[in-house]
């Protein structure tokens, strides 16, 4: 009769691995994207660079508008304050001269407003990539003080001044440092929390029409896709310390910047908001808008009035460029559906 041989129980270091490995493949997940967005922002710094050779191309062809022949798709010429430099500048041929000289001008201030939003997120990836290496390196210590009490002998582990209670009661602490970053652990994921809230509030799923987006502080933020999804918005769901958006003199997406907590939304985020409203109101990137800003408080649903309309009071105008980088952002950001 053979022999039945016990299940072994996991070692005091498989033990840690497995209470740890969900928030470890978390950290090195969050790394690895944020590794990729640097790479990104460097791409779309290096096209921001060309504000200044797009202004340039402009001004010598604000000179030369009367020998750019209609309709071409180039032309090519001196610096007149430099003859030796000879520049060659793409043109949209449907446009005129004049038209495709306004055009650059407009694009070149967008691409230098882009490589200051950029510059701006490059730092604060760089500086989130740090706190998650800091994080990261509270592991090791766990699992060696683990191997050192597993590789000891029984009757010298007092010696230690360690027990596995104390190590799983610190990997607990290091366990809501990698928490405290709302990473994605354990397939629960923020932006997921935040819909329910939101669709719980207004009686339902989310309202059709009606998307959500994540701002770059992570607050919720509001999107009417449609005339009924605007008029769902502002019914349902806007309370009086959000931030309304949308464009002026023109219909277009409202968009509802949730003010959560006691931290009212800063300027920058409202301002990207506002880059969000303009563009999904039907603006191309690089186009320049004026954005009404409102208290949630101001924004009124007329009785008899056509499906989106609202009344507006106490709004303030924001003027912003659309900048392709803060757009993308906030698709990168878009929690699944």
């Amino acid at each position: 009769m053979s022999e039945i041989t016990p299940p072994l129980l996991p070692t005091l270091p498989q033990s840690l691995a497995e209470r740890t490995a969900v928030a470890r493949q978390s950290l090195k997940t969050e790394s690895a994207k944020l590794k990729r967005l640097l790479q990104n922002l460097a791409q779309d710094q290096a096209r921001a660079d060309q504000a200044e050779a797009l202004r340039l191309a402009g001004e010598v062809l604000k000179g030369q508008l009367a020998q750019v022949p209609r309709g071409a798709s180039s032309w090519s010429g001196p610096v007149p304050w430099q003859p030796e430099q000879q520049i060659t500048v793409a043109l949209r041929p449907e446009l005129s001269a004049a038209e495709n000289v306004a055009k650059m001008f407009q694009r070149a201030r967008g691409l230098a407003t882009g490589s200051r939003i950029i510059a701006e997120r490059r730092q604060a990836t760089e500086q989130r990539l740090l706190v998650l290496a800091s994080v990261q390196l509270g592991y090791p210590p766990l699992l060696e003080r683990a191997q050192r009490w597993q590789q000891t002998s029984p009757q010298d582990r007092e010696s230690l001044g360690d027990r596995p209670r104390n190590l799983f009661r610190d990997a607990d602490t290091w366990l809501q440092s990698v928490r405290a970053l709302r990473l994605k652990i354990g397939g629960e994921h923020k932006p997921d929390v935040q819909q329910r809230q939101i669709a719980r509030k207004a009686g339902a799923e989310l309202p059709k029409g009606v998307e959500l987006f994540r701002s770059p502080e992570g607050r919720a933020v509001l999107v009417g896709r449609s005339a009924e999804g605007n008029d769902a918005l502002v019914t349902r769901l806007l309370r009086g310390r959000d931030v309304w958006l949308h464009v002026r003199d023109q219909t277009g997406a409202h968009v509802v910047l949730r003010s959560e907590g006691q931290t009212a939304p800063s300027e920058a985020e409202v301002r990207a908001c506002a880059i969000l409203a303009a563009h999904l109101s039907g603006l191309a990137k690089g186009d320049r808008a004026e954005v009404a800003v409102c208290a949630g408080k101001g924004v009124k649903k007329v009785k008899g009035a056509p499906t989106g309309s609202v009344y507006v009071s106490g709004e303030r105008a924001v003027r912003v460029t659309i900048d392709a980088a803060v757009v993308d952002a906030f698709y990168a950001r878009r929690p699944p559906k």
